[in-house]
């Protein structure tokens, strides 16, 4: 596994009128969704840019490997744009890793946002490039998708380092774990999380605060990840989990029971706090976070709150 490069850089912070690439470095992206969500990213006051294969397709994915890798980064390499907004996830940012450059994206550190597929290449980011992203909307398939008026504004705060941005209440998250913990976020997608396994890629998860959500999955499958992760040790040392809102995990038979059930059989004495059902990945409202960073967990709370909001002032 990739060590990450010390210090990690923190992306300098976004103002008014930056212009904003938009990529799709894994599937492919709905014109009328892109449209809706650009609208959001121009009110938000930058200005977007967007990638030369943004429209394409190949198979399941948004183009050939090489191009979705170019498009990236010509964006890094680009004076002009700030930052980096991911159009949606789907699949294929795992394909475009060997073709990108780390020593070029560190001497042109960005804003990098991306959820979902995009667990994979946020994570090499940090572990290979030393960059702290976010783990955050996308502009097709997040602000495209649904209003999301709270997300825009904590997105916005956040990445312009405004200090708003740096607590998040949950008041509809489960507690299942009470405690307060202090570690630095990691994690993302549950799929992505085990797809990482064994792999250069895979994700340091000890003395961190881990996310992990999901969409769509049958909670059968839900419960068979969890467990490869338990079972990879990738569990051990981990100082507290908040899970998303797992929409549309659901059980396919009657009797097959809920993520409670679940996280009762992985952690009969859990030690650290859980927090479920809380807006990160998929969903109607998506929180942006700066992996790597360090933040507290207060499960009984519902509360998790950043050190710094992760760029540079």
């Amino acid at each position: 596994m990739s060590k990450s490069i010390r210090p990690l850089i923190r992306p300098p912070q976004l103002k008014q009128g930056d212009v904003v690439g938009v990529v799709a470095p894994a599937g492919p992206v709905d014109k009328d969704q892109l449209e809706t969500g650009l609208e959001v990213i121009r009110a938000m006051g930058f200005e977007p840019r967007l990638g030369r294969h943004i429209y394409a397709r190949s198979r399941f994915m948004a183009g050939c490997d090489k191009d979705r890798a170019q498009d990236l980064m010509d964006m890094f390499r680009d004076p002009d744009v700030q930052a980096i907004f991911c159009a949606r996830g789907g699949y294929g940012a795992n394909r475009i890793l060997p073709h990108l450059k780390p020593g070029t994206i560190r001497a042109n550190a960005k804003v990098v946002v991306g959820s979902s597929d995009i667990t994979l290449l946020l994570h090499f980011l940090v572990q290979n490039c030393g960059l702290i992203a976010f783990h955050g909307p996308m502009v097709a398939g997040s602000f495209g998708r649904a209003e999301m008026k709270q997300s825009q504004r904590q997105f916005k705060a956040l990445l312009t380092g405004s200090a708003k941005g740096r607590v998040f209440q949950a008041p509809r998250a489960k507690v299942f774990s009470q405690g307060v913990a202090q570690g630095k976020l990691t994690g993302g997608c549950l799929t992505l999380l085990c797809r990482s396994l064994g792999t250069p890629y895979e994700i340091n998860t000890r003395n961190r605060i881990l996310l992990i959500e999901d969409v769509n999955e049958p909670l059968y499958r839900v419960d068979g990840m969890l467990w490869q992760l338990k079972n990879a040790g990738m569990f051990k040392g981990v100082r507290g989990i908040i899970f998303g809102e797992m929409v549309n995990c659901r059980s396919q038979r009657q009797g097959e029971g809920t993520l409670a059930d679940i996280l009762t059989d992985l952690f009969p004495n859990p030690g650290f706090p859980i927090l479920t059902h809380c807006p990160i990945g998929h969903g109607k409202e998506v929180w942006t976070l700066p992996l790597e960073t360090s933040a507290t967990l207060d499960s009984k709370a519902k509360t998790l709150e950043l050190k710094h909001c992760g760029v540079k002032r």
